[in-house]
């Protein structure tokens, strides 16, 4: 896949994975997890810009290595106060410790969310993932979205609508999806065709 305009982005880490591909009018997105498998389809309109980082945690992994480093740090402060009965089991508890950690940042998913309308979010996995492919696929995913706008509403729908057409115009161009000089041509356009029924 090259890294300068890729269409699709395949994601794997243990055994979640995650793959997007850009349609002319949609993301196909399919993941599969822990919990099956699902394809969903998102719409470029449904697209907002709210971004976050999240990350996952296994709750059990992390509290049994809290527990099992509290128990060794316990053993080894009542050798120092000279009670050796605890001793012996202080290092064992330290190993499972320093196991059920690692576990635990192993397990851990971290995610570049995208915020979707009506609540919902894209989830990106960002464990072992190369930055600049998913860069990458950020930027096609928001050229492709610009095109579609474009190509679907940087025209005159409805000329009885004018005020609903120039909302739209100034929509696209707030979101950069057409130039000023473009706006304004079509704006003329408009207003010329609305002379025209009058």
């Amino acid at each position: 896949m090259s890294n300068s305009s890729p269409s699709f982005l395949k994601q794997r880490y243990l055994s979640e994975r995650r793959e997007f591909y850009l349609e002319k009018e949609r993301i196909r997105v399919f993941y599969k997890d822990s919990n099956g498998d699902a394809e969903v389809f998102v719409r470029y309109e449904d697209l907002t810009t709210e971004t976050r980082r999240v990350s996952t945690r296994n709750g059990f992994l992390y509290n049994m290595a809290l527990s099992f480093g509290i128990f060794a740090l316990v053993g080894f402060v009542a050798y120092a106060l000279g009670y050796e009965l605890l001793m012996r089991w202080a290092p064992l508890w330290a190993i499972a410790a320093v196991i059920f950690f690692g576990f635990y940042l192993w397990r851990r998913r971290s995610y570049l969310v995208l915020g979707l309308e009506g609540g919902k979010s894209l989830y990106f996995l960002t464990n072992n993932q190369s930055r600049d492919e998913l860069l990458g696929f950020l930027k096609e995913m928001e050229e492709t979205k610009k095109r579609y706008f474009r190509h679907k509403y940087f025209r005159i729908i409805d000329p009885e609508l004018p005020q609903r057409e120039l909302s739209r115009f100034d929509w696209l161009l707030k979101q950069g999806i057409i130039s000023k000089p473009e706006y304004e041509d079509m704006v003329a356009e408009l207003l010329g065709q609305g002379s025209e029924t009058e």
